[in-house]
């Protein structure tokens, strides 16, 4: 791995390891929730294997996930990232992240509501369908996320979804999800049981 790439990776992990020691002395809204070591390199693998060239992220933070995508995508001519955050504190930070990792060029960032975003994408003139589409933003919509991501992704693309089995605060909400997926016929749903738990989803048809 290119060496901007882990720095600022080890960096984020530290500050992570720091926000988890201090509890809620810091808001939500100032923490970097970023996904696991474990499980950016099980995703990184995983573009890898499929040479995924498009990927689409709903939840940027402050852009650790989206760095491990842009690494695997690193040296796939015309690949690109699509990330969507609400936040424009943490757009900026995750930018300056993006910059110190050498990646920037792969990365675009889109500011907004994530449905909202999702809903202009649809009806851009130059529609991308994607090979990849990660859903890591507030828990509660994940089904409407899913829903407004399906069309956008290509058969045989996968959605992906974070924090299925773990913080436990969310498990209503993500078996909720998980029967709304997997009562979806033009899909094929699995958990993956790696740290925070990761649904991998697989699209069949159109």
């Amino acid at each position: 791995m290119d060496r901007k790439i882990s720095k600022v990776l080890a960096r984020l992990e530290k500050q992570e390891r720091a926000e988890l020691r201090k509890g809620d002395s810091i808001s939500n809204l100032q923490k970097i929730h970023t996904i696991t070591s474990k499980i950016g390199r099980f995703y990184n693998v995983l573009l890898k294997a499929t040479k995924a060239k498009t990927v689409l992220e709903i939840g940027t933070s402050a852009g650790y996930s989206t760095i491990w995508f842009a690494e695997a995508l690193q040296k796939i001519p015309k690949s690109k990232i699509i990330t969507i955050e609400n936040n424009p504190e943490k757009i900026q930070i995750a930018k300056r992240n993006f910059e110190e990792s050498g990646i920037a060029d792969k990365i675009e960032t889109r500011f907004g509501d994530a449905l909202d975003v999702l809903e202009w994408i649809s009806h851009e003139p130059k529609k991308t369908k994607f090979d990849f589409i990660f859903i890591d933003a507030d828990k509660e919509r994940y089904i409407q996320y899913f829903d407004a991501s399906l069309p956008l992704l290509k058969v045989g693309g996968l959605i992906c979804a974070d924090n299925i089995t773990y913080p436990k605060k969310f498990n209503n909400l993500m078996r909720a999800y998980l029967k709304h997926v997997r009562s979806n016929r033009k899909v094929i749903s699995v958990t993956v049981p790696i740290d925070n738990g990761e649904e991998i989803t697989i699209k069949l048809e159109p």
